[in-house]
């Protein structure tokens, strides 16, 4: 029996999410905070002073905080790879591996997305991007950090989303889904020739995603979905272009266990 995982998240982590999380919020949308914080923004002041102390903002007239050149350059290594998480390991969000069969192999076969999201729900499904990620020696909690973005669930327009960015328990939930995934030595069985271990299983199911990936990108599927803004203050409010989601047409991934380049560091900030 493999043991349970115990995947946990420190308070320097929770620091550079939320970080990367504002600094993104400030760039894109984009949106100014003041230097005097309005109501409810109070919460904000310890991650501000955090990117501050980085160089990765900056106080702007004595009057308000704006991105930095750093800041910029940071959140174009961060949304490289969130333009993995989207081009690459969303596609194993839903593996039925009784048949072998990927949720998205039918993603054309759906008019709307309230359809489209019925199908994800169905029990079939495994959701096999921690075991994925945890294969490939990446951080499952920064996939799941992405998913939540990708899918809206930390808000800009919910009271209290300030507070919850860093204290909330959102990161207890982001953690319950770590841990209750299902791992790569979970995913292994036997045949009539054998045990098949999981590390076999999970090369398979990342050799056929690849293919399914490939397969998808030249259907024209619409990859570059940007992270949603509720805010705007207009472009004068940022200093520094938008960072944009990389629209690539293709991957560098493969079914070995080690990443690519751009996921062997620390993205500290």
């Amino acid at each position: 029996m493999s043991e349970a995982a115990n995947y946990s998240v420190s308070e320097s982590q929770k620091q550079q999410f939320a970080g990367i999380y504002l600094l993104e919020y400030m760039i894109n949308a984009p949106k100014v905070f003041q230097l005097m914080l309005e109501d409810g923004e109070e919460d904000l002041e310890s991650i501000l002073e955090w990117l501050l102390v980085r160089d990765l903002i900056e106080i702007k007239d004595q009057e308000r905080y704006a991105p930095t050149e750093k800041g910029r350059k940071a959140l174009e290594k961060f949304m490289g790879r969130y333009s993995d998480f989207l081009t690459f390991f969303d596609v194993f969000c839903a593996v039925d591996l009784g048949e072998g069969s990927f949720a998205f192999a039918d993603y054309y076969s759906f008019d709307g997305e309230d359809a489209w999201r019925n199908y994800l729900a169905q029990e079939r499904w495994e959701d096999l991007r921690v075991a994925v990620a945890n294969y490939k020696g990446i951080d499952p909690v920064e996939i799941v950090f992405m998913s939540f973005l990708n899918e809206g669930r930390f808000g800009r327009t919910e009271t209290g989303w300030e507070f919850d960015l860093l204290l909330g328990s959102v990161w207890d939930e982001i953690l319950q889904i770590c841990n209750s995934a299902l791992q790569v030595e979970q995913l292994g069985y036997d045949d009539d020739e054998g045990e098949v271990p999981g590390e076999a299983v999970i090369q398979d199911v990342i050799a056929q995603g690849l293919n399914l990936i490939e397969q998808l990108h030249q259907h024209g599927r619409p990859y570059s979905e940007q992270i949603a803004h509720a805010v705007s203050d207009g472009p004068s409010a940022s200093t520094v272009e938008a960072v944009e989601v990389l629209k690539r047409k293709s991957n560098d991934f493969d079914n070995s266990p080690t990443p690519p380049d751009r996921w062997k560091d620390d993205w500290d900030l």
